[in-house]
């Protein structure tokens, strides 16, 4: 019997965007139906980072979203969640994120990011804020304010957001599906799966990406 690859699932997103909240728990179902060995990392990708301009977070553009989109979406995939009262920056929130991955953290943090933003409506672009849910999370506070403070994760984030430029990421949630060696080396061109797909879109582009087909560059579902 020949042994299955393993697939690496590489996920741009944004603590700021609702449809990557209403993605995770796809992934997660995705990742445990498939008959396959995952390696998973979330990427940073700022929706309005430095200068880009804020959001009226109770403006009509926002409200027309998630009265059309969003809390239908929502309704149908049994996701809780609401229109948050804030819309912040997250690169903070990403700072936060990182060094919960330095420290084993990650996807307790990861997860209360975003719960805390679209169940709770706390302000994840504040520095305090992020304090209290990192310390909900068991990451030390002072670790975490020294490198807020710090900005240690900058280059990592950046490095993420570089990436994402290159492979051509225009819109989140953004997923690609690759398969590896025992060296980590790509073994077939990577699937692409962009925006709030379904389970079946994932499961389609899984099985491109370990049939015998070995032409072409990346390629979408």
């Amino acid at each position: 019997m020949i042994p299955m690859p393993t697939v690496r699932v590489d996920c741009w997103a944004d603590y700021v965007c609702p449809f990557c909240y209403l993605q995770m728990g796809i992934l997660d179902r995705f990742m445990e139906e498939s008959r396959v060995q995952f390696v998973l990392e979330w990427h940073a990708f700022e929706l309005r980072p430095e200068p880009i301009a804020l959001i009226e977070p109770d403006g009509e553009y926002i409200t027309r979203i998630w009265l059309d989109a969003v809390y239908p979406l929502a309704a149908e995939r049994n996701v809780k969640m609401k229109l948050p009262p804030y819309a912040p920056r997250s690169r903070l929130a990403f700072e936060t994120a990182f060094l919960g991955r330095s420290v084993g953290r990650f996807d307790a943090v990861h997860r209360a990011l975003f719960k805390a933003y679209f169940e709770d409506g706390r302000d994840i672009g504040r520095a305090d804020v992020l304090l209290d849910i990192a310390g909900e999370c068991g990451v030390d506070r002072a670790v975490l304010a020294a490198s807020l403070a710090g900005q240690r994760f900058r280059t990592a984030i950046e490095d993420d957001e570089a990436m994402a430029g290159r492979l051509g990421v225009t819109g989140l949630p953004f997923v690609m599906l690759s398969s590896t060696g025992d060296d980590g080396a790509r073994t077939r061109p990577p699937v692409v799966v962009r925006g709030v797909a379904p389970i079946e879109h994932l499961t389609a582009a899984l099985g491109r990406l370990l049939a015998d087909d070995r032409t072409g560059d990346r390629r979408s579902v």
